[in-house]
Formats: structure tokens, C-alpha cells, sequence
């Protein structure tokens, strides 16, 4: 079930006029550290979907995935984020995107909701000229499956 979610989120931001702009879309890479940091540099712009907490509700889930953008500009932090008129797509640009993409949205099966957006603050992607943000989203599904 989350495999197919998860590729369901995939293919619809693919699809989408974000999706033409980014140079990967993907699962999470099962990195860390400094490891991710170089992919994450090397692939910006950039949206990356990862399975987060979920809570089960009798017959019932409610799960919570992020959608992590990352975007990198050689004019620095700031155009990362705004963006600019001709060139990579910018962080902000990213993230409201995805906001719109998935606000009450049926992709596939589920309908699908944004509930917060987050800036992430690290010193790692700051050195490496990054910006990233991260778009909270969920759905419910009716049944578990094993």
C-alpha cells in the first residue's frame, strides 16, 4: 500500500507542469549525511517523496507523506529560493506547486490534502548552496493491507 502510494505521488508530480521544470523526481534515496547532500546537489532542482507517520483508525489509516523540494541556484540562497525569470525553478515556486497540485486532490484512489509546509535549516545544505522545503501532505485509506 505505501509502495503504491508513494508511486502514485510520483507519477502524478511528474506529470504535472512542476515535473517538466525538475531534473529528478523520486522516491527519498536512502542516504544520509553528506551523501544525500551531494545527490541532493547534483539533481536540483529536485522533489523527493518519502512515507512519514500514520496514524490506524479501526479498519482505517490516515498517512502522512512529505514532499521534500530542493532547488539550487550559482546566484545563491536567495535566488534558490525566489527563483528567477529565466532559469531553475525556485524553491518558493516548487513548494506552491505542490501545494496546488495536491490541495484537495484525487490522485489515482485518494484524495489528498496539504497540511503544512516546512523550510528546512541546515547547515550542510546551506554550505552546499541548497534550499529545501518540505510539503506535508495526507489521505485516508479504507482498508489495511498486508
Amino acid at each position: 500500500m505505501l509502495a503504491e502510494l508513494e508511486n502514485d505521488l510520483i507519477t502524478h508530480i511528474k506529470a504535472s507542469a512542476l515535473g517538466a521544470k525538475l531534473r529528478d523526481v523520486a522516491g527519498l534515496p536512502d542516504l544520509s549525511g553528506e551523501s544525500l547532500i551531494k545527490r541532493f546537489a547534483a539533481d536540483a532542482p529536485a522533489v523527493y517523496v518519502a512515507p512519514s507517520s500514520f496514524q490506524i483508525e479501526s479498519r482505517s489509516a490516515k498517512l502522512h507523506f512529505g514532499i521534500a523540494c530542493v532547488a539550487r541556484n550559482s546566484r545563491g540562497i536567495a535566488a534558490a529560493r525566489a527563483g528567477e525569470a529565466i532559469g531553475p525553478v525556485g524553491l518558493y515556486a516548487m513548494l506552491e506547486a505542490i501545494a496546488a497540485l495536491f490541495n484537495e486532490a484525487q490522485v489515482n484512489k485518494s484524495i489528498w490534502k496539504v497540511t503544512a509546509i516546512d523550510f528546512m535549516n541546515d547547515e550542510l545544505l546551506y554550505k552546499a548552496g541548497l534550499t529545501a522545503g518540505v510539503a506535508q501532505v495526507e489521505t485516508r485509506v479504507k482498508q489495511l493491507t498486508l
